[in-house]
């Protein structure tokens, strides 16, 4: 219990503050435990950094494995458009979404490697996901016959677009801006 307790506190350190801004007393303070406990479950700072980027790629997954239930059998349409938003609102509103771009936009030192291949697992589960749908898409004559990572390639471009405008827009506009992209996109992909 205390192993998960440190990681998710940590995850909101480091989602808060930063890498070089969470010490290790702070974590610790933030457990409820003393500093040197820590090593009863992390050899340093690093490994508990490692433990949080691998927990948080597994949650991301079950993030995306729990809202492609929640969809599934509606038109492709409502699948993509549905996607697309959960993502962008999870990614804005989530301890998880705060971490990525922390640690995307400044990634801590000897961490770039790390950070790129979480990042990827992730998008190879999200295109897992969005594949099929564009596939079936095509199938249906719901979506132009174009190459299919083309059009996830398309998709991705959108939301790291906009995962990175939030930081900068008030929340209205940001709102209109996810709108006005979707609508262009749609209109770009739908036969």
């Amino acid at each position: 219990m205390k192993r998960q307790q440190i990681i998710d506190e940590s995850l909101h350190l480091f989602a808060n503050h930063g890498y070089e801004n969470t010490s290790l007393a702070m974590i610790a303070d933030n457990v409820g435990i003393k500093k040197p406990s820590l090593y009863n479950h992390f050899k340093n700072k690093e490994a508990i950094f490692m433990a949080v980027l691998d927990d948080v790629a597994k949650r991301e997954v079950e993030v995306l494995k729990h809202e492609v239930t929640t969809y599934e059998g509606n038109d492709i349409e409502h699948q993509l458009t549905t996607l697309y938003k959960k993502y962008l609102a999870h990614m804005s509103s989530s301890t998880e979404g705060l971490f990525f771009k922390r640690v995307t936009f400044f990634p801590p030192d000897n961490f770039e490697g790390e950070i790129k291949r979480v990042f990827l697992l992730v998008e190879e589960y999200l295109t897992s996901v969005l594949e099929p749908i564009i596939e079936r898409g095509k199938r249906e004559d719901v979506l132009r016959d174009l190459p299919t990572d083309t059009m996830t390639s398309a998709f991705y471009t959108l939301i790291d677009g906009l995962f990175l405008e939030e930081n900068f827009y008030p929340e209205e506009l940001f709102e209109k801006r996810k709108e006005a992209s979707w609508s262009i996109f749609w209109l770009g992909i739908q036969a």
